[in-house]
């Protein structure tokens, strides 16, 4: 059962508003594995944040279409790695060099791991926890011409969690508990400091003040303005 509300109105509308071709590919995010990225948004909302963070983590992973494993302990453990992109199978071994997503490694090739840990029976396609750093223009829109199936946001670099869909539609949230340290593992309340903070200094205001909005919308009941409803900076 769905204990969280898919999004509020005034999101919804914003979502509609706003121009999602990928930077960069021909065919917009054309990267997109659309069956995985839906059967991915429908378990996350399933998905309740309010629990202990080993084993919210590892439901979120889960829900991404990844297998919990070695190659995916980082995944979502961090201030970097928590998106959940899912792409097309053609895109899978892409890599950085053409893209050059500011930040990452000249080449980032992630097509191994991708095969490897993706569950096949989630849809055509694959899976990965790609990094944030310089959203929108990261890896998944850029690298990968996909659209996030969903985002784990620390809303304000609190210990409140949210996951928003590529239109800031808010999927599932709460506030995760740990009897070792601050969630996540890998820098506990700095990483979560750090995760917002891409966010919040986006160079793209339009998206900066989605996910603002949607985090003001379930940590605190508040209908943020939403000025750019009419108008919205492209990827």
């Amino acid at each position: 059962m769905n204990r969280y509300p898919v999004a509020s109105s005034l999101l919804l509308a914003v979502a509609v508003a706003v121009n999602h071709d990928c930077p960069h590919q021909a065919n917009g995010c054309g990267g997109t594995a659309e069956e995985r990225a839906e059967e991915a948004k429908r378990r996350a909302r399933l998905v309740s944040l309010d629990a202990p963070w080993n084993e919210v983590r590892e439901a979120v992973v889960d829900a991404c279409g990844l297998q919990v494993q070695q190659s995916t302990s980082h995944c979502f453990q961090d201030f970097n790695h928590v998106d959940c992109c899912t792409m097309d199978s053609t895109r899978q071994h892409e890599t950085n060099e053409a893209s050059r997503v500011a930040g990452m490694h000249a080449v980032n090739y992630l097509g191994s791991h991708i095969v490897d840990a993706s569950i096949s029976e989630r849809g055509p396609g694959g899976s990965w926890c790609t990094c944030q750093i310089s959203s929108p223009e990261d890896v998944c829109h850029r690298q990968f011409g996909a659209r996030t199936a969903f985002k784990l946001v620390w809303c304000r670099g609190t210990g409140f969690a949210a996951l928003l869909d590529d239109y800031a539609n808010v999927l599932s949230h709460g506030k995760p508990t740990s009897a070792r340290g601050e969630p996540p593992a890998m820098g506990g309340a700095r990483a979560r400091e750090q995760s917002w903070r891409v966010l919040d200094e986006s160079k793209n205001a339009s998206w900066a003040s989605r996910w603002r909005a949607a985090c003001d919308e379930v940590q605190y009941g508040a209908k943020a303005e939403a000025a750019e409803a009419e108008e919205h900076d492209e990827l």
